[in-house]
């Protein structure tokens, strides 16, 4: 499944500061996205058709406090109008939801602010049920 590498290159198609990683913040990178634990299974019918819920964060960090917030902004405005998303042929693509909106969520040591964007993509599978 190809979902991570599609949202990522749909949000660094609009104009960002940097071009944001696939990969948690580290030494090397101030701008991330990576899945989040706890993805749940909505439904799923007997012949193996799965609706799950996947949770995935964006995760900024910079000293310009104006500059992280309207960055996340921007991702979050362009993830809420996102109606299709062209994938492998795995999975289908339903929706975004975004809970919460973009938020600071801290200022570290070296005084930058970390700014995070927390959503969930629904998708419906077909999962391989054994025989």
């Amino acid at each position: 499944m190809d979902l991570i590498e599609r949202l990522s290159d749909k949000i660094n198609s609009i104009d960002l500061p940097q071009i944001m990683i696939i990969g948690q913040l580290s030494e090397d990178s101030d701008f991330g996205f990576y899945s989040q634990p706890g993805s749940q299974v909505i439904s799923q019918d007997w012949s193996g058709i799965q609706e799950r819920l996947l949770p995935f964060e964006v995760a900024l960090r910079t000293d310009d406090i104006e500059l992280g917030n309207n960055t996340l902004w921007k991702i979050s405005e362009l993830l809420d109008s996102t109606n299709s998303l062209e994938t492998d042929g795995t999975y289908e693509f339903n929706k975004i939801n975004i809970e919460p909106q973009p938020f600071l969520a801290m200022i570290d040591v070296a005084n930058k602010g970390i700014f995070l964007l927390d959503f969930n993509v629904e998708i419906t599978q077909q999962i391989n049920l054994g025989d």
